[in-house]
């Protein structure tokens, strides 16, 4: 049986830069959890077999009760503690432990612009860093897949995403994955960052066309609105009331109002 200890999870917490409110949260919600029944779950977290799993099975003990996901987070912190031990055990350096689980923090914190008030609405998602399937290796994430010999590559919101930046991220995730012993046969990517009507409205030399240069277009998704949320932050009904707080932002709210699209893309990365 895996020891929790709330004491260890405040100090990963501040480690991984989650608002001091939020741990507050956190050690609020503890004395409600019933360990007894969830501590069964916190090691099949760890495992890419069985983290779908746990994660339905805690939700499901949790049976509404959890309205901000302060309760799921406490509950991937247990299993975190757990996944530091067998980023030890592998020889992955702890640093990358802590980049990777950072992503609760930028998590949390996009859920505060969404709704005006922090909560954590991704445990669907972050199971993958904790089962050791998805690493923060510079400015990108590179995710092993479950279901074929392949590498996601995902783009963080808070990516600076530089030439030397990306670069340094691909050589990173092709010396990490050798010495993990993993075999792949290529990285690809979904994202409306590789759409390429973006060209229209983006100047040469931005970072977003420098990125999509890296990339070999395999399939257009024209229908996805991974925009919305990615880039004005929540979905809107009425494309007027989209936000105009960047350059971005407006020249796709242009985009829109004209009647363009701006969908996913899916390609390999051609290095």
């Amino acid at each position: 049986m895996l020891a929790v200890n709330l004491s260890e999870i405040t100090n990963l917490s501040e480690e991984i830069c989650i608002p001091v409110e939020v741990v507050g949260e956190i050690s609020a919600v503890w004395l409600s959890l019933n360990m007894a029944e969830i501590q069964q779950y916190i090691p099949l977290f760890t495992s890419p077999e069985t983290e779908e799993q746990a994660h339905a099975a805690v939700k499901a003990l949790m049976d509404g009760s959890d309205p901000k996901g302060f309760k799921m987070l406490a509950v991937q912190l247990c299993a975190a503690l757990h996944t530091r031990k067998l980023y030890a055990e592998k020889g992955i350096n702890d640093n990358i432990f802590i980049e990777t689980l950072k992503s609760y923090q930028r998590f949390i914190g996009e859920h505060f612009v969404t709704y005006g008030y922090y909560g954590f609405d991704r445990g669907w998602w972050t199971y993958r860093q904790l089962s050791m399937r998805l690493f923060r290796l510079g400015v990108l994430e590179f995710e092993w897949r479950k279901d074929k010999p392949t590498i996601s590559v995902h783009i963080p919101s808070d990516a600076v995403m530089t030439r030397e930046a990306l670069d340094t991220s691909y050589a990173w995730a092709k010396a990490f994955f050798a010495q993990q012993g993993g075999e792949y046969t290529g990285m690809f990517c979904s994202t409306w960052l590789l759409y390429p009507d973006l060209k229209n409205i983006l100047p040469s030399g931005s970072r977003i066309l420098n990125f999509q240069q890296d990339y070999e277009i395999l399939e257009l998704q024209p229908q996805a609105q991974s925009i919305m949320t990615q880039v004005f932050k929540r979905k809107y009904d009425d494309l007027t009331q989209l936000p105009e707080d960047t350059h971005l932002q407006r020249e796709i709210k242009k985009l829109l109002l004209q009647g363009g699209n701006i969908g996913n893309a899916y390609g390999r990365y051609k290095g």
